[in-house]
């Protein structure tokens, strides 16, 4: 019982930014941001609005889609607090998962990608039938930024031999299952990673 009280609820893991310098090597791999203002960029709607223009879709699933934005992924949609905290870490400890540059909930967004992004309504729409959602046109969502990955060689994935340890690496710290599967995997440089790290059980999927 001693060891369990150790381990947090989905609930209570959050997200904080790195304040730990990219190292060289991080640098040189393409870890580092081409630009540092990012959090303060999701406090700025006007700022997010005007970058939004140029977005590019490059996927999506059941909560929430990813754009292309000025060099960076942004994840918009239904994401707890734990996903960018366990991200985070399974980048700094096992170098599987993109850095988060930046993330926060209730983002203030234009009409037209929350409308985009509205499970009801949007790209997300014919993955749910509309009695299981809610409509979340015009309301703030949660905003993951990160590096843009390639999709993942699924020959490679086929052949992969580290989401074993990553998972029970997360469950152990966490006490959180991920859901790993061959849609779950990016390429970043050449290297393999995951790529999602929600949680079914995080309060945040009930909003949805």
């Amino acid at each position: 019982m001693a060891a369990s009280a150790s381990i947090p609820f989905v609930d209570e893991i959050r997200f904080t930014p790195s304040t730990r310098p990219y190292t060289q090597k991080e640098i040189k791999l393409g870890y580092a941001p081409a630009r540092k203002d990012w959090q303060a960029i999701l406090s700025d709607p006007t700022r997010f609005a005007k970058l939004l223009r140029k977005r590019q879709l490059i996927s999506y699933g059941a909560f929430g889609a990813v754009y292309d934005v000025d060099g960076a992924a942004i994840k918009i949609g239904c994401v707890g607090e734990s996903e960018p905290a366990i991200q985070q870490w399974v980048f700094e400890r096992h170098e599987r998962a993109l850095p988060v540059w930046a993330f926060a909930e209730e983002v203030i967004l234009p009409k037209v990608v929350t409308h985009e992004v509205c499970p009801q309504h949007g790209f997300l729409s014919n993955l749910w039938t509309r009695t299981s959602v809610n409509c979340h046109c015009t309301e703030p969502m949660s905003v993951l930024v990160m590096p843009v990955a390639d999709l993942a060689d699924q020959h490679d994935v086929e052949n992969e031999d580290f989401s074993q340890a990553v998972y029970e690496s997360v469950f152990e710290k966490f006490n959180t299952c991920l859901d790993i599967h061959k849609g779950n995997f990016v390429e970043f440089k050449g290297r393999l990673m995951l790529c999602d790290f929600g949680d079914t059980n995080d309060k945040a999927a009930d909003y949805w």
